[in-house]
């Protein structure tokens, strides 16, 4: 890094060539689809359409029939069957060649497989219930204190969970489930072609995190549904992992040429070069390592320890003495000493960080968990699409309204005035603000959650706070630079956008959640400038109506009032 720092290679290709693309994965979270085929023979078809459409880890038919003797067989796919106690009955469950999964359970009409996750292993079951019969609760009752997700057509109506009538194996299967305190997995509409029924779902120990569209497609009785939740079951899942010393190490190296250089150029410049440095030396000092190979570290002690008994070990298999054995037992008894007291310190800070009031899941299972937003296509006029260049120009068209010039009414008085004195304030001189000082831009340092989250310039906060602490010379002089001009970072102004869906897999552009990303350092300046404005406001008796909670020097019955007196104009206009 140093020989590359030092040869003639300028800046912004330094930044270029330290730049590390993350590996892409997809498919990260466990998407299961089932269907009631009523026939696969007769059905083959629309089943081929699904999986081609929506392309789901596992896919779960039921009511086979006469196909179940055919082995029919799917691209891509691997296939268990099971024949059901009719002509009608039997289950399929397909599943993608690359995972790892294994039969464990065979009934008529019941299939069970154990799918191998990232994590652990999962219970997943395809099961299809014939009309007028009970729910076989004994084989369910084998699965009640392990990870499972049963899935299929229950033929179970019950109030409950969206049905106009209750039949008797649905008030049988409500009782299991507050017996067991096993909940369900429920689409939000009708399942069943024939009726407002809700008859194909899933049980579970756990249904949190997963969601469910019901799919207007294909020619059955039934609707198809495609379930996705945040079980992680892709083994290329990777993480960053950086090595921080060596970027605390490398910027202390290259501090006096910052400090030179945030005098010599303008702030915007050097706002996108530091900014890009920044990113570019996160990059060169990570590796991106498999999911598969995370865990919490131990301390270097431990490690160290650890190795002196391997070498115990091995040295006594070469040489078989009991002098070498004694050795090497008494190094493994200090060993497991010391490991049992690190993990019991480690149970002991978690129970302490807990009962402040902490998060318990946030150290509940200290695994990698892969995530992925549970968004994957957009739904234009019933059509679905998929493909990401499309998706993109989708939502830039949209979301641009959102900036474009205000359509006003010419011959309205009361929209030119409004716009008259905005145009005028674009002709207002900027105006310089009071300097910035050192322990300002420090204090609003400390105050940074260590947020992990890359933004658009490719910086996190996480990553400001791991910056030598004599950077925050530099970033002063850099935020009064432009302080003393009363501007803002231009590169500051763009945002990394991500969207988040609130309603289902494949959802309409005006049902996203859009969250932007701003760049951190941006946000830095940002904090400052918002307190020495609110600052000024108090000095001026200007109230900030910003917070309808209880507020400094102000009663909450004023707050109510203003409250009131807001919504009154806004019905009255």
């Amino acid at each position: 890094m140093i020989n590359e720092w030092n040869s003639r290679t300028s800046l912004s290709l330094l930044c270029k060539n330290w730049k590390k693309d993350r590996p892409k994965s997809e498919k990260q979270n466990l998407t299961l689809l089932i269907s009631n085929v009523e026939g696969l023979n007769t059905h083959v078809a629309d089943v081929d359409l699904l999986i081609a459409s929506h392309q789901p880890n596992i896919c779960i038919l039921t009511e086979i029939g006469a196909a179940i003797r055919k082995q029919i067989k799917f691209p891509n796919y691997n296939t268990i069957a099971q024949h059901g106690t009719n002509a009608f009955g039997g289950v399929i469950i397909l599943y993608q060649q690359h995972l790892k999964c294994k039969i464990i359970d065979t009934e008529a009409n019941f299939l069970m497989i154990e799918l191998t996750t990232n994590s652990e292993a999962i219970n997943i079951g395809a099961i299809y219930v014939p009309p007028n019969t009970l729910p076989p609760f004994t084989l369910l009752a084998k699965y009640h204190k392990k990870p499972f997700y049963i899935f299929g057509d229950f033929n179970a109506k019950h109030t409950d969970w969206g049905c106009k009538t209750t039949n008797t194996s649905g008030s049988h299967l409500r009782n299991w489930l507050e017996s067991t305190g096993n909940v369900m997995i429920t689409p939000t509409k009708s399942t069943s072609k024939r009726s407002n029924a809700i008859i194909n779902f899933g049980i579970t120990h756990n249904a949190s995190d997963w969601t469910s569209e019901v799919l207007n497609e294909g020619t059955s009785d039934h609707f198809p549904i495609i379930f996705q939740s945040s079980i992680a079951i892709n083994d290329e899942n990777v993480f960053r992992k950086t090595n921080w010393k060596l970027f605390n190490f490398f910027l202390y190296l290259v501090h006096e040429y910052w400090m030179s250089l945030v005098y010599n150029l303008d702030e915007q410049t050097f706002f996108s070069l530091f900014s890009s440095f920044l990113s570019a030396l996160w990059d060169k000092c990570s590796e991106y390592v498999s999911a598969t190979r995370y865990r919490k570290p131990w301390p270097p002690e431990l490690l160290l320890l650890a190795k002196v008994v391997n070498r115990a070990r091995r040295s006594y298999r070469r040489n078989k003495s009991n002098t070498k054995l004694l050795h090497y037992i008494s190094l493994k008894d200090i060993f497991i000493d010391k490991r049992n007291h690190f993990l019991y310190n480690q149970k002991e800070q978690q129970l302490d960080w807990i009962s402040n009031g902490n998060n318990i899941w946030k150290c509940a299972k200290p695994i990698f968990h892969a995530y992925s937003p549970q968004f994957k296509g957009l739904k234009v006029d019933s059509k679905i699409i998929t493909d990401n260049s499309r998706i993109v120009e989708i939502l830039a068209n949209f979301f641009e309204k959102h900036f474009s010039e205000p359509d006003f009414d010419e011959s309205n008085n009361n929209h030119l005035d409004p716009m008259l004195k905005y145009k005028q304030m674009e002709y207002i001189p900027n105006i310089p603000i009071e300097s910035i000082t050192l322990n300002e831009v420090e204090l609003e340092w400390n105050k940074f959650k260590s947020k992990k989250s890359g933004d658009s310039a490719g910086t996190s906060a996480f990553l400001l706070k791991q910056l030598p602490k004599k950077y925050i010379n530099i970033i002063t002089v850099l935020f009064n630079k432009c302080a003393e001009k009363g501007e803002f970072f231009n590169g500051s102004k763009h945002a990394k956008v991500i969207c988040l869906s609130k309603d289902g897999l494949y959802p309409a552009v005006n049902k996203l959640r859009p969250i932007s990303l701003l760049p951190n350092l941006g946000k830095w300046y940002e904090r400052i400038m918002h307190k020495t404005i609110l600052k000024w406001c108090k000095d001026m008796n200007i109230y900030v109506d910003e917070q309808s909670g209880f507020s400094p020097e102000r009663r909450l019955q004023a707050r109510i009032i203003s409250l009131i007196e807001d919504l009154r104009q806004t019905i009255t206009a």
